[in-house]
């Protein structure tokens, strides 16, 4: 009788806070901005109201049942057993209302599936622990990491409230920024462990699986900032990569779209750093990359992650220890890809000159920028421009007769397979990358791999044919110049684990795209 009592006190005392929990907290689903969202919450309604109405329908006889039946009434238990009719109509019921409950269930789950259409498509990949998004149809690429404010405030022993941080730990320093009324599609995979990205204004969540490729998509009906989280236990940090959505109207969306683009062609200052300066902007640097794994204080975490103070590669040569930020190792990402050359020269000064380390170098921005694969790539179109004009100087001696055939072999003029090369890795990493990996072994089931391809390593007028026509997932790409697409095809087929030592030069090319034509 006492746990009775007290149950319903219980109860009373909810439904009479209903009002002031209704304030501060939702007791049903939300509705999100998109159409998914939308539907999803219609389907969860209508469930909800049948379950509903079956267990009002169900318990209803049964207390009936069971007040004006019972013993003291009189009444005696029946004696029966198999009755066709009864079990017929208990069978057909529950089968026409699974029956209503599948049809939408079904047109809602076909719906999450349509990514066919997309006037555009984002690229997700995780990252312990941040989020890294690529625009495949402007070339916009940057990584999105919790915000300053958060990241210091969740420090052990940082004496800040975090109720006085805006957004705590659902801010970030580079959001995503998507157009309203745009289908867009996501391609979602991960670098290292399984993440998932989740936005319930959304009404979806998408694992990231390393070397596979989820698919989803969204169209924001309303301009406005969402925000969401990892929802995968993805290691230590897990609850530190917080997902922010900014959608904008159209006309805002292309000019900051203009305007990331120009930041991001702008690259990095290349300019000398004082030694004092390289390691005060570091600290920053380190603090929002590397304190995750190797501590604020540099002590790093025994078996895991090794320490920075005294450690025998940061306190050794410094153009070592800058190949292994640049390119990772085991566990550690390749911060190559991530920061730019000032930044990169800024915490590698740092690690060498605080953390308990006093080396006393310093690396600048301008010699991380060598060191860089674009950079490469750079030297490479210089190169070829310088031999363009000296062809032209060599066109302005010869005879006005000979001049078109002189303009001809400059345009044709074959280019060697190692320049092709070079090239051909900047060409590789900004248009295939994406989806045959960097180190082309694709993703399985996926993207087919390109290292040691009866394609690649076949004859090469037929992969140019491949490459300029598309097929299935794969884009045309005749619309590259004749020079990168001639770099690109001969990169794949003398790199990425293929030595078939031939070219395909830029002449050839540009008589296939007339052709095309």
């Amino acid at each position: 009788m006492k746990k009775t009592k007290q149950l319903f006190a219980c109860l009373s005392l909810m439904i009479l806070g209903l009002g002031t929990a209704q304030a501060d907290y939702t007791l049903n689903l939300m509705k999100g901005v998109t159409r998914v969202s939308n539907d999803i919450y219609d389907l969860h309604m209508l469930i909800l109201w049948i379950c509903v109405f079956i267990g009002i329908g169900v318990f209803g006889v049964m207390f009936y049942s069971i007040y004006y039946h019972r013993k003291s009434k009189g009444h005696q238990a029946a004696q029966f057993h198999e009755n066709t009719t009864i079990e017929i109509i208990w069978t057909i019921i529950p089968t026409l209302i699974l029956i209503g409950m599948a049809i939408p269930a079904t047109k809602t789950l076909m719906e999450l599936d349509e990514v066919q259409d997309s006037e555009m498509s984002i690229k997700v990949t995780g990252w312990q622990w941040k989020w890294e998004y690529d625009y495949l149809d402007n070339g916009i690429h940057f990584f999105s990491s919790l915000d300053d404010a958060s990241n210091k405030a969740r420090q052990v022993g940082s004496g800040i409230d975090p109720r006085t941080v805006p957004h705590y730990l659902l801010n970030v320093d580079h959001p995503l920024v998507v157009p309203v009324k745009t289908k867009i599609r996501f391609l979602f995979t991960a670098k290292d462990v399984i993440h998932s990205w989740w936005v319930p204004d959304l009404g979806w969540k998408k694992d990231a699986n390393p070397g596979f490729v989820n698919e989803a998509w969204t169209s924001v009906d309303k301009a406005g900032t969402y925000r969401g989280q990892c929802t995968e236990l993805c290691g230590k940090d897990h609850a530190f990569m917080p997902i922010v959505v900014i959608a904008m109207e159209k006309p805002d969306y292309d000019k900051w779209v203009l305007k990331t683009k120009a930041e991001q062609e702008s690259g990095a200052g290349l300019e000398p750093q004082s030694h004092e300066q390289l390691i005060a902007e570091g600290a920053k640097i380190y603090e929002k990359n590397c304190a995750s794994c190797h501590l604020a204080d540099g002590k790093g975490v025994p078996g895991a992650f090794p320490a920075i103070t005294e450690s025998a590669v940061v306190k050794g040569d410094i153009q070592a220890q800058t190949q292994l930020v640049l390119n990772g190792k085991g566990m550690m990402p390749a911060f190559g890809a991530m920061l730019k050359a000032d930044e990169l020269a800024q915490v590698i000064t740092y690690t060498r000159n605080a953390l308990g380390n006093k080396v006393g170098d310093e690396i600048q921005p301008a010699d991380v920028q060598e060191l860089l694969p674009k950079k490469a790539a750079a030297k490479v179109e210089a190169k070829v421009e310088t031999t363009v004009e000296a062809k032209a100087e060599t066109k302005a001696q010869v005879k006005p007769a000979e001049k078109a055939v002189v303009k001809e072999s400059k345009k044709l003029a074959d280019v060697p397979v190692a320049d092709l090369t070079a090239q051909g890795k900047a060409v590789y990493e900004k248009n295939c990358s994406s989806c045959h990996s960097p180190d082309g072994k694709g993703m399985a089931g996926v993207f087919p791999a390109l290292t040691a391809s009866p394609v690649v390593t076949g004859d090469v007028k037929a992969q140019a044919e491949l490459m300029l026509k598309g097929k299935g997932m794969m884009p045309a790409f005749g619309s590259l110049s004749a020079e990168d697409f001639a770099a690109v095809v001969t990169y794949t087929r003398n790199e990425l684990g293929n030595s078939v030592g031939d070219s395909l030069q830029p002449s050839a090319v540009k008589s296939l795209q007339s052709t095309k034509k």
